[in-house]
């Protein structure tokens, strides 16, 4: 018995609808986008990436996890979201000022090419892959910060951290057993 798995399924159609993206933004621009890698390795809450790497290579990465709860809204909004993004960033290399991520540039190509309303989010449910215990108290001139292992391993070894408000250098107050959400 031959079963196909369905998650092989939803990435052949994600990157049947990324190819499509493409070549509408090929024709619309009359530029010549080369096809971007696919991967399928976000996690957590962001549904997709792109990127421009150096020797003008493309990039789009997406959350497997979101892409099969969302398929249908996924294949039409964040897929092209995403490209689009691919069209900026390849319309303006060379340029010594970068566009930003969601600025006029991006939300034009959303409209113009993609005939879409120009978000910048998805609405996706998700929950968090973990939950981030924030159990080492610090204070600085303005409030308290409660931060992670990682971070508070970091400081103690490294350098003194500021706080980003009043920029008076973190104290640390102790170890929390339950600290605050």
């Amino acid at each position: 018995m031959n079963r196909e798995d369905p998650r092989d399924r939803i990435r052949v159609a994600a990157e049947e609808a990324v190819r499509r993206a493409e070549a509408t933004a090929r024709r619309y621009y009359a530029i010549d986008l080369p096809p971007a890698d696919i991967a399928f390795t976000l996690r957590g809450r962001c549904a997709g990436q792109a990127r421009l790497h150096p020797a003008d290579r493309l990039e789009l990465r997406f959350n497997l996890a979101l892409l099969m709860e969302n398929s249908d809204d996924f294949l039409t909004r964040t897929i092209p979201h995403e490209v689009a993004h691919l069209v900026v960033f390849w319309r303006s290399r060379g340029r010594t000022r970068r566009p930003r991520p969601h600025g006029p540039e991006w939300q034009q190509v959303m409209r113009d090419c993609f005939r879409q309303d120009p978000l910048r989010t998805h609405a996706y449910p998700t929950t968090p892959a973990r939950i981030v215990h924030r159990s080492f108290r610090y204070a600085c001139n303005c409030r308290e910060h409660f931060l992670t292992a990682i971070r508070h391993n970091r400081l103690s070894r490294h350098r003194q951290l500021q706080c980003t408000r009043c920029h008076s250098r973190l104290v640390f107050l102790g170890r929390v057993e339950d600290p605050p959400s």
